[in-house]
């Protein structure tokens, strides 16, 4: 065989393996853009992974956090008690536990009430902090028995998560002789909660808080800065609420929440059913 033919043939086939090979790049680099603009929309949109709350290890990936942000627009009147202010509402979850009598402490010392989500089990366990916290002047809310998602949401209808808030709502009854009516859904009131749903809650004479501001304080065991971080940029509007929960870190950390709050002009307040406003990421009116 002629040397040059076989060199030629070789040739054109390295020719064709260079160009196969230019073509894969040329993919891979539109693959590449096309991905990266479906990054950048999604951050524009507001659709990274931060938009998800992944709250807790028992949590489920849930819209929390991008309803969270829009609940902004609509969580709280500007004006309070005719004046124009700055107000955050402190609010604690799923005790009383053993941390609940050192978040007093501090809420005292700073001459602030905050709003406590008690869950009914550990109320009827902690009956004397549940008679502190209502003493003190703080609001001794509702956030269901259990705290058992498929319980609340998957079994077809609204009766299983009314008759928890109903029992706790007892419990507290029988600790203080009053019956808190504002409600706190575990894990928030969406995507799991519809409108219907959201009818019967309202006709079982609940009203129903989420928050503006999620500290993420559970996710930061050892970590208490980060929890500061958290509130630090997210307080934005006039009137926020603030997620925080009974927890180790949060006591390690709430002095100096509430003083960058201040520092940033804000005042604080405690739920008062007399000057309720609507605060669920569904701007349901009837909650």
């Amino acid at each position: 065989m002629d040397g040059r033919n076989v060199l030629s043939r070789s040739s054109r086939h390295r020719k064709k393996r260079t160009l196969g090979k230019m073509f894969m790049l040329l993919i891979m680099l539109v693959i590449i853009g096309v991905g990266a603009f479906a990054g950048v929309k999604m951050l524009l949109n507001g659709d990274s992974l931060a938009s998800a709350s992944s709250v807790r290890e028992d949590f489920v990936v849930t819209e929390v956090a991008a309803m969270g942000s829009a609940a902004k627009d609509k969580a709280a009147p500007t004006l309070y008690n005719g004046m124009k202010r700055k107000v955050v509402y402190l609010t604690f979850d799923d005790g009383p536990n053993v941390h609940t009598p050192q978040l007093l402490d501090i809420l005292k010392s700073n001459d602030i009430k905050g709003t406590f989500f008690m869950l009914g089990e550990n109320a009827k366990e902690n009956p004397e902090i549940v008679k502190r916290m209502y003493d003190e002047g703080h609001y001794p809310g509702l956030h269901s028995m259990t705290h058992d998602y498929a319980k609340l949401y998957k079994s077809g209808g609204s009766k299983n998560f009314i008759d928890e808030f109903k029992e706790a709502q007892g419990i507290v009854n029988d600790i203080i002789g009053y019956k808190p009516t504002l409600i706190r859904a575990p894990y928030g009131s969406a995507p799991q909660i519809g409108e219907e749903f959201r009818g019967d809650i309202a006709n079982a004479g609940f009203k129903m808080w989420d928050w503006t501001i999620d500290s993420y304080d559970w996710k930061y065991p050892g970590n208490p800065g980060a929890i500061l971080s958290q509130v630090q940029s997210q307080l934005t509007e006039d009137t926020e609420v603030v997620l925080m929960h009974d927890r180790e870190q949060t006591t390690q950390i709430l002095q100096q929440v509430i003083d960058y709050i201040r520092s940033e002009g804000y005042e604080f307040e405690v739920y008062n059913p007399d000057q309720h406003f609507v605060c669920n990421f569904r701007h349901d009116e009837r909650l």
